[in-house]
């Protein structure tokens, strides 16, 4: 089955050894086993059922958001394409788990395709936020029990979020201002010569005219008020699996490490790597050695017992789905060509 062109995986496998390499470079081996022993089964399972439900809360807001495209779209096949995405994203380089997602919805519920799309990208706005307010509830509330070492880290960190905070908010007063203006801009981007000059500006344009789409299906204000605290409750019940993960592993660490880990976490898993191998035990090691002062070994376990917890369930969930025959291999080799039709859409 030829999902993506083999550079796509050696890229993406080269990717992954090389982080799982810098991982690795310092641990202890058998201190790591031992430690990854001692992790409390209780908190553990804490954290994956804190992960299912994250992902279930996923699958009840997707569905609010889409009350536009059709007034009650039944959760059993909302949730089942948002965890065969899951497991897309997980084990396949490229963006097919975004457009499993849409895509399968619009296949198993007679759906139009395109604002299904949509609802994607604003989806991931929508997650943006929430981790914006999670982030500036730590940076006022949270950032107790940090190591003195990484003091003028954390300055940085502070310094400049504000920045991109004074930048997201007149975007955020732009994109309103731009939802009932969209289709007249993009018609106009798709003219414009000048524009076709200069493709990365044209592709950011077209973006934002996606997102501001997206926004235009809230029938109501308010709609978007209670996605945006569904949205922040979905990241906090991840803060959660990572306040779990902690616990377990008997870091002793105050709850604010909890949200710097989900932000690190978030990085990680953004970094093009199958399931996020690498991407996300780099990252959690980072925020824990660098920022909170633990050891390399405890780092390194974290890193293995963290990504384990965050990852599988969704992956393994999506597996079952196949296993089981709920979704067939056929619909996902259409959705390897949707998603190059969709590519293409994008540099057109």
């Amino acid at each position: 089955m030829r999902w993506r062109p083999a550079y796509t995986w050696m890229l993406s496998l080269m990717l992954a050894a090389g982080l799982l390499y810098l991982f690795f470079a310092k641990a202890d081996f058998k201190t790591v086993l031992h430690e990854t022993r001692e992790a409390a089964p209780a908190w553990v399972a804490a954290g994956v059922l804190l992960e299912v439900l994250s992902i279930l809360l996923r699958a009840f807001r997707w569905g609010v958001m889409l009350k536009s495209v059709k007034e009650h779209v039944p959760f059993a096949p909302l949730l089942k394409a948002t965890v065969v995405s899951f497991t897309m994203s997980g084990l396949v380089p490229g963006r097919l788990g975004e457009v499993a997602k849409p895509y399968l919805l619009s296949r198993w519920e007679k759906l139009p395709f395109g604002p299904l799309m949509v609802s994607v990208v604003l989806e991931r706005g929508m997650d943006l936020v929430a981790l914006i307010v999670l982030w500036f509830a730590f940076l006022f509330l949270g950032m107790s029990g940090v190591s003195p070492e990484s003091g003028t880290l954390m300055k940085v960190f502070t310094d400049l979020s504000y920045v991109l905070l004074a930048f997201a908010l007149p975007l955020g007063a732009f994109l309103l201002w731009l939802v009932p203006r969209r289709r007249v801009l993009d018609r106009e981007a798709r003219r414009s010569e000048r524009l076709k000059r200069h493709p990365l500006l044209l592709r950011i344009l077209r973006s934002l005219l996606r997102f501001a789409e997206g926004l235009g299906t809230f029938q109501k204000k308010r709609t978007i008020v209670y996605v945006t605290v569904l949205s922040v409750a979905i990241w906090s019940l991840v803060a959660g699996s990572a306040w779990a993960l902690i616990q377990a592993l008997h870091l002793g660490l105050p709850w604010g490490a909890s949200i710097l880990l989900l932000m690190f976490i978030s990085f990680g898993a953004a970094i093009p790597t199958p399931g996020g191998i690498g991407g996300v035990h780099k990252a959690i090691q980072v925020a824990l050695v660098s920022i909170y002062g633990v050891t390399e070994d405890m780092g390194v376990t974290a890193g293995i017992v963290g990504h384990a917890v965050m990852f599988f369930p969704g992956i393994l969930w999506g597996l079952g789905y196949l296993a089981l025959g709920r979704v067939h291999l056929k619909e996902l080799r259409q959705v390897s060509r949707e998603s190059h039709l969709a590519e293409k859409a994008e540099q057109a």
